[in-house]
């Protein structure tokens, strides 16, 4: 028969690895969580919060056409109805400039806001996306364009049928990609070394953090005429969707040459595409 004395120990021993037990778990339960990323997989990281940032406002602006599209097949293109639903539209986000329709013809017969109404009237049937949303009638979206209006834009176009599917024209908005990528690149550069870029596939770039390089055509800009690299690097995403480069070029504020690395990604709409690069210095 074990004795009271000889359990003590026993009971010591099995409280003594309970305590550690219990001790380990409390350490384990309030353990930091996973590791953030480093090095290129933090680029990447970046990336892909600032190309998700960036579709899904084309999305937005997209679905905001369409179904101002759907609402114009019942109001008309023309008239107080008309004008209510591009007002709405030209309101809903300040990426946009103008929104206007045009009947079959190319001709403007509603704009707003108030400083796009000298549209109407006008005949746009110049513009390569007037012509091929009219041939097509399938929504479109241009490469940066010189406006009618004046200034740059990207155009955003959507046919409008009646509900008894009769073609009746076209809704067009005209939207700043450098506006829209703004605030997005910014919320992600407070929280990362990175910079970020977004350039059309022919190599015209539409965001940078240094003003002067937007609008740019970097195969025929003469800024970047010392930099071969630069030029290597925009063949390169101009026929890959996403991929890896380095390159060098001056430091954010056009200070020193420096060498620098990038991963790009693409967003886009309706075949019309963005490359969007992330930058490190090396």
């Amino acid at each position: 028969m074990i004795s009271v004395h000889n359990l003590l120990p026993l009971i010591m021993v099995c409280a003594l690895l309970l305590g550690a037990g219990c001790l380990q778990a409390q350490e384990t339960g309030g353990s930091a969580g996973p590791t953030p990323p480093t090095g290129h997989a933090a680029m990447q990281n970046a990336l892909g919060n600032v190309t998700g940032g960036i579709q899904s406002t084309l999305d937005r602006l997209d679905s905001t056409l369409s179904l101002a599209s759907r609402t114009l097949g019942t109001t008309g293109i023309s008239g107080a109805g008309a004008d209510e639903v591009l007002s709405g539209v030209a309101n809903s986000h300040p990426a946009i400039i103008n929104v206007i329709t045009y009947d079959q013809n190319g001709t403007v017969v509603a704009a707003e806001p108030d400083s796009a109404k000298i549209l109407i009237g006008q005949n746009l049937r110049k513009y390569d996306i007037v012509k091929k949303t009219l041939a097509t009638r399938q929504p479109q979206m241009s490469d940066l364009l010189s406006l009618a209006e004046g200034g740059d834009g990207a155009v955003l176009a959507h046919p409008v049928f009646s509900p008894g599917k009769q073609f009746l024209g076209v809704v067009s908005s005209g939207i700043s990609p450098y506006a829209l990528v703004t605030p997005i690149a910014n919320q992600v550069m407070e929280n990362t070394p990175y910079t970020y870029m977004v350039a059309q596939t022919n190599g015209r770039i539409l965001y940078d953090p240094d003003p002067q390089e937007v609008g740019k055509e970097t195969f025929n800009e003469t800024l970047f005429a010392d930099f071969p690299g630069i030029i290597e690097l925009a063949r390169h995403y101009s026929g890959n969707r996403t991929g890896y480069d380095t390159y060098s070029f001056y430091s954010s504020g056009f200070g020193k040459v420096v060498s620098k690395e990038t991963f790009w990604d693409t967003v886009g709409l309706h075949g019309t595409e963005w490359r969007v690069l992330v930058i490190s210095e090396v």
